[in-house]
């Protein structure tokens, strides 16, 4: 059995995989980089971990996790937007841990062995929440359930893969709150526009 020491050493170490290779890249990321910005040495990474695949499988189901917590919060209340209410659980992880935006961005982006992985987690996450806009009623019965899926995944997780240069194109960071409210805003209205009732 773990102590919590060492629950707390790995997930120190985790967070500081999830900021260091969101930054600057998850292959030109070393382990000795990540040990030094978690405070541990190269070998203990590789003690919890066993060496850069599993950090970086550790990282995808971190970051994943964020968003799955998000959600699993909060019931909505019968009758509630559920699309919205999801947006707004999505931008709220966002505002809090942009480094697991950064991360998510570049993992996409980068073609790592964990990549295909953390893409079907992430669509199975997606199919998930899709089911239950459904059960709700939020999801008009002919939409295709696959391509709604992909379409929510698209409208969130290609701006992050594409971060610096649209950061640059809006003239202020994506992330800061007026910019992420009217993402949020504009990907409710496209969604209940086209998909949903």
């Amino acid at each position: 059995m773990c102590s919590v020491a060492t629950l707390s050493t790995k997930d120190s170490i985790v967070r500081s995989a999830l900021r260091l290779f969101g930054e600057a890249g998850i292959e030109p990321t070393s382990l000795r980089e990540v040990a030094k910005a978690a405070g541990v040495s190269p070998a203990l990474v590789v003690h919890h971990f066993g060496g850069r695949q599993g950090l970086v499988a550790a990282a995808d189901e971190a970051a994943v996790r964020e968003f799955g917590a998000a959600y699993a919060g909060e019931e909505p209340e019968p009758g509630a937007d559920l699309l919205r209410l999801r947006a707004e659980q999505t931008a709220q992880v966002m505002r809090e841990r942009p480094e697991v935006c950064a991360y998510l961005g570049r993992a996409m982006v980068e073609r790592t062995d964990g990549a295909a992985r953390l893409l079907r987690l992430m669509i199975e996450g997606g199919e998930a929440e899709i089911d239950s806009l459904a059960e709700e009623g939020a999801l008009r019965p002919d939409a295709d359930r696959r391509w709604a899926t992909l379409q929510h995944f698209f409208l969130i997780w290609a701006p992050l893969s594409f971060l610096p240069l649209l950061e640059e194109a809006l003239g202020s960071p994506l992330l800061e709150e007026e910019q992420l409210d009217r993402w949020v805003e504009a990907n409710v209205e496209l969604l209940k526009g086209g998909l949903y009732r």
